[in-house]
């Protein structure tokens, strides 16, 4: 994938979590992660992601 492409879908990305709203967005996004998953069809390669996803995201007690 190009870097043209990449921006290019996550602005189609951006445009689709505001058009169904800040209550649906969550949904959306947790529906386009598990089909992702079964597109990469690798649990390790999956678990990854995830990892990579949540690095810096955590919050410190």
């Amino acid at each position: 994938m190009t870097d043209i492409e990449l921006d290019n879908l996550y602005t189609e990305l951006c445009h689709t979590m505001g058009g169904l709203g800040e209550q649906r967005a969550p949904l959306f996004l947790a529906r386009f992660a598990l089909l992702a998953m079964g597109v990469i069809g690798q649990a390790d390669v999956v678990q990854d992601l995830l990892r990579d996803a949540a690095d810096g995201l955590t919050v410190s007690a």
